[in-house]
Order: C-alpha cells, then structure tokens, then sequence
C-alpha cells in the first residue's frame, strides 16, 4: 500500500527528535544541487577575500561563544 503525504508527516512527527533531526537532514541532503564550477569559484574567491581581510586586521573576527550569545538573545527578544 503506497503511504500518502498526510501518513508520512504524522509517522515522521510521531519519531523521537533524534530520529527526526536524522530525517530531515536526509531530505534536505536529497534536496541539494551540485554546485556549478562557476560559482565555487566565486565562492572560494570570497573567502580568500574575507581571509585576508581578517589576517590583515581590516576586520575582526567574532568567536563562536559570541555569536550564539547574540543569537540567544535575539531569540529572547522574538526576532
């Protein structure tokens, strides 16, 4: 018997969040494009540009710790 849309959803609901987390990262995994070269390499050309911006002190960098205390916070403010 093939399941529908609504069965699906509701046994992937019913999942317990670790098998659910795992679930989704196989749909969204299934849901990526391969790259185009064309835009790695523009990708990879800003990074370079970021790097050395940061190694040059054009910028600074932000440590993980603050960055998810600023999210922390945001997420208290609702926004």
């Amino acid at each position: 018997m093939k399941a529908n849309l609504n069965e699906i959803t509701k046994a992937a609901l019913a999942l317990p969040a670790d098998e659910k987390e795992a679930l989704a990262e196989k749909i969204v995994r299934s849901l990526a494009v391969q790259t185009p070269p064309s835009v790695k390499r523009k990708q990879l050309a800003e990074v370079m540009r970021r790097r050395e911006e940061v190694l040059s002190g054009k910028v600074k960098g932000v440590s993980a710790e603050e960055v998810m205390r600023e999210i922390q916070e945001m997420l208290k403010r609702g926004g």
